[in-house]
């Protein structure tokens, strides 16, 4: 998992790099943290010279229980934990 969230923490940084240098508007900058577990980075750019608005996006959330929508068709997955990115 550590080299995936690395590879698309790099992929998030140079698409917004590579859209800041087109636009000439930097992107604003949100780190966020979720209380059940993991995170993200978001990062959105407006009013700028090409984008009215637009965002890149990254998440690595985490939980204790799947929900039960998510084991309805797998019951033998009901109750596990569960990571997402």
């Amino acid at each position: 998992m550590d080299q995936a969230r690395e590879y698309f923490l790099g992929l998030q940084s140079g698409i917004v790099q590579a859209l800041e240098s087109l636009d000439g508007q930097a992107f604003a900058l949100d780190q966020w943290e979720r209380p059940e577990g993991g995170g993200g980075i978001s990062r959105v750019i407006e009013a700028g010279a090409l984008f009215e608005r637009g965002g890149c996006n990254f998440s690595h959330v985490m939980g204790d229980r799947l929900p039960p929508s998510a084991s309805a068709h797998r019951p033998e997955l009901a109750g596990r934990r569960w990571e997402a990115m």
